[in-house]
Order: C-alpha cells, then sequence, then structure tokens
C-alpha cells in the first residue's frame, strides 16, 4: 500500500500501478524496437547491401516517425483519451515492425519503420511523462525516471534478446515475433490505464496552474530550452545508432560490440534513481548543465577506443560507460521537469510534445549524418569531436533557462497554502 502525504490527497488510487503500466509498454515498444533497431542492421545490411549511409535511413525513418507521433500526442490525448492514445499507438507500432519483417527495399523498409515509429511515439515517453506529471505531485521526479528507466533497462536488455532471437530464427521472424508478443501484451496493458487525463487527478477538473501556449510559446527561456535538449538528444542518437558500428571499426567483434552497447545502456538504470531522488530535492536548472557536462565528457572519451596501447582503450571504454551511460536517460527526464518548473501544468503536454517533436527531428538526422562524415573522413574521430563540444555548448546554454516569473508565484502561493 501507497502512503499518500497531504499533496497527494489528489491523487488516483493507485498512481504506481500507472506509473508500472506506462514502465512495461515503454519497456517493450523502446527496448524491443527503438533500441534494437542496431541489431537488425548489422545483419540487413551485409543482405541487402546497403552503405553506411544508407544504413542509417532505417533509424531516421524510425526517429521522424517518432517525431511526428511525439506531435499528435496533446491532441489525441484530448481526442480519444488516455487509454485510447496508447490502445492507437501500441496497434501502431506492432504493425509498423510486422511490416517491416517483409522488407525487399529500402524504401519499404523505411515506411515500416515511419509507422512503428509514430505508434512508438504515440505511446510512449511523451505520453508517459504527461500522464505522470498530472498524476504525482510529491514524487513527481522519481516516479518519471523509474518510468524512463524501465526504458533504459528494456535498452540494456533487449537487443542481447533481439540479437538471440535473430540467430535462432533469422531477423524476419524476428520483427514478426517481437510485434506479435509486443502487440498482445500492450493490449492488455492500456485496460488498465486511465480513460481521460482527469482520473489520473481523481476527477478534478479544474485549471492547472502555469502559463498557456501563447505565453509559453513566447518565452525565450523556453526555445533555450528546446534548443539545450535537442542538441543533447541529436548526440545521443547518433552515438546510440552507431555506437555498434564505432566498436567493430575500432577492432571488436559484433559479440562483444552489443555487449557493450548492452552494458553501457543498463548503467542509466542507477544514473535515472539517482537523477529522479535528486531532482525531487534539487531544482532541474540546476541538474541540468552537469547532466549535459557528463554526456559531453562521456561523448570524447570515445575517442581514446581503438587506440594504442591497449590499456587506452579499456579506459577510454570504461569512462564512456560510467559517465555517457550513467546519464544517457537524464536529459530527457530532467528537462521535463524543468519545463514544469518553468511554464507550470496547464499546456505542459502540448509545449513537451514540441520539443521532443523538435529535437526528434533534428536527432533523426543524426544516424545518417553520423554514417556520412565517417564516409566522407574514412573516421569517426571528427564527428564524434563535434557532437561532444556541442553537448558541452549546450550544458553552458543550460544554465540560462530560468522560471517564468508568474509560474515561479503560483508554485509559491500553492506551498504556503
Amino acid at each position: 500500500m501507497v502512503k499518500r502525504g497531504k499533496d497527494d490527497a489528489c491523487l488516483p488510487p493507485e498512481p504506481w500501478r500507472v506509473m508500472a503500466v506506462l514502465s512495461v509498454i515503454g519497456f517493450l515498444l523502446i527496448g524491443g524496437m527503438l533500441t534494437s533497431l542496431s541489431v537488425y542492421m548489422v545483419l540487413m545490411q551485409p543482405h541487402f547491401r546497403w552503405s553506411e549511409t544508407e544504413m542509417g535511413a532505417g533509424p531516421v525513418a524510425l526517429l521522424l516517425g517518432m517525431s511526428a507521433g511525439n506531435l499528435q500526442v496533446s491532441r489525441a490525448m484530448r481526442t480519444v483519451g488516455v487509454r485510447g492514445l496508447f490502445a492507437l499507438g501500441a496497434g501502431l507500432a506492432v504493425c509498423g515492425w510486422i511490416a517491416a519483417g517483409f522488407t525487399e527495399a529500402l524504401p519499404s523498409f523505411m515506411a515500416a519503420m515511419a509507422l512503428a515509429g509514430l505508434g512508438v511515439g504515440m505511446a510512449t515517453i511523451v505520453p508517459g511523462i504527461a500522464v505522470l506529471s498530472q498524476s504525482f505531485h510529491r514524487h513527481r521526479g522519481l516516479a518519471i525516471a523509474l518510468f524512463i528507466g524501465a526504458c533504459a533497462l528494456a535498452s540494456a536488455t533487449m537487443p542481447m534478446v533481439s540479437g538471440r532471437l535473430i540467430e535462432a530464427l533469422g531477423w524476419r521472424a524476428t520483427f514478426w515475433f517481437i510485434g506479435g508478443a509486443a502487440g498482445l501484451v500492450c493490449a492488455g496493458l492500456a485496460h488498465a490505464l486511465p480513460r481521460t487525463l482527469c482520473e489520473t487527478s481523481g476527477g478534478d477538473v479544474a485549471p492547472e496552474p502555469g502559463l498557456t501556449r501563447e505565453e509559453v510559446l513566447k518565452k525565450p527561456g523556453y526555445w533555450l530550452l528546446v534548443f539545450v535538449l535537442t542538441v543533447s538528444q541529436m548526440s545521443l542518437n547518433a552515438i546510440l545508432f552507431n555506437l555498434i558500428a564505432y566498436l567493430r571499426h575500432g577492432g571488436f567483434d559484433p559479440a562483444d560490440a552489443v555487449a557493450i552497447y548492452s552494458i553501457t545502456n543498463f548503467m542509466s538504470l542507477p544514473g535515472l534513481v539517482i537523477g529522479g531522488l535528486a531532482s525531487d530535492r534539487i531544482s532541474a536548472r540546476i541538474l541540468l548543465p552537469a547532466i549535459l557536462a557528463l554526456q559531453a565528457a562521456g561523448t570524447l572519451a570515445l575517442l581514446g577506443v581503438g587506440g594504442a596501447p591497449l590499456w587506452q582503450g579499456r579506459i577510454a571504454i570504461a569512462l564512456f560507460i560510467m559517465l555517457w551511460g550513467s546519464v544517457a536517460g537524464l536529459p530527457a527526464q530532467a528537462g521535463a521537469m524543468l519545463l514544469t518548473e518553468m511554464i507550470g501544468q496547464r499546456a505542459y503536454a502540448a509545449m513537451l510534445g514540441i520539443i521532443f517533436t523538435i529535437n526528434g527531428f533534428v536527432g533523426a538526422l543524426a544516424p545518417v549524418a553520423m554514417g556520412w562524415a565517417y564516409e566522407a573522413s574514412r573516421s569517426y574521430a571528427v564527428p564524434v569531436f563535434c557532437l561532444g563540444a556541442l553537448t558541452l555548448l549546450a550544458s553552458f546554454a543550460a544554465l540560462f533557462c530560468r522560471n517564468a516569473p508568474c509560474v515561479a508565484l503560483t508554485e509559491l502561493s500553492l506551498e504556503t497554502e
């Protein structure tokens, strides 16, 4: 039984159950599809004789579809409700993933990935954070961190599961198996979610405090936050979808490269728990710059991979895993918390959707841009250095994201009541 304090009086009976359901759905869709795609691509590239740039087209289509799905969250949630949104999104994701198993050419594969991405966007991060932000008051940061942590756990485990399934069944059958299993589980879990967003706050339909959409769009701090999170996501995507290829070019065999990839994703779990607990006590405008600085340091550590002597490469891998891996899931969590501090809850879902749409569209270009940069320079050193430098710049810019004065005053008045 979860103890409820006076600040949680308006919560539904079991907000942690809602968080658990959202986490399982995110686990299946993010881990089984988004972060496992690189494992499929390793075998699909030689099968279809795709170049490095063409290999990035699948992830780009998936990420673009996910960005489009993020943009539809606020409107769809008002139209079909929370339960209907997650059911629809999961259904689209499953259809796209199953269709990918019938791929015979790059255009059809990109179309399947775009459909899967659309569904993943509509049923994972943005709507999940929006529902949890409405459901939790005292432990909002921890709840969001645990939700994203479930997705990170999936990123650590599901690529290895997908790899084993591909070895046993082949990549086509694995697309069908993962898609079918995710469809069955998500269809059942969607019924455990609240019908509407109002139900997450115990039926209280009074307007939430905060800025309107029009007011938020006029705030320079909002657009600075968009820039900061977009740069971070672009760097994360470039590394995430090219890490296995990068390690293989650095002399690692495929099995070791997948293992390092999974361990790196697994390291985000303790980071998310610590970050979630800290964000309920420390302002996100302090945490976000620190998180981005660690991300930049971890990215730059990759420059030492594959070099001589051997110990240098091992230290570089260890630093990358500890630094980049431990904060890989935190920019989205800290950014979401900072957005709450800046604008309140009134237009939160819509404005969060816009942020994730913009950084999703820009970040979607990262995998193919990374492949193009490698083919142009025959090395990953230059793009990795540029990504690290840009992330460091974003860390500095995050220092200037400020709360909107009217939101700060509203929250202060609520705390004193």
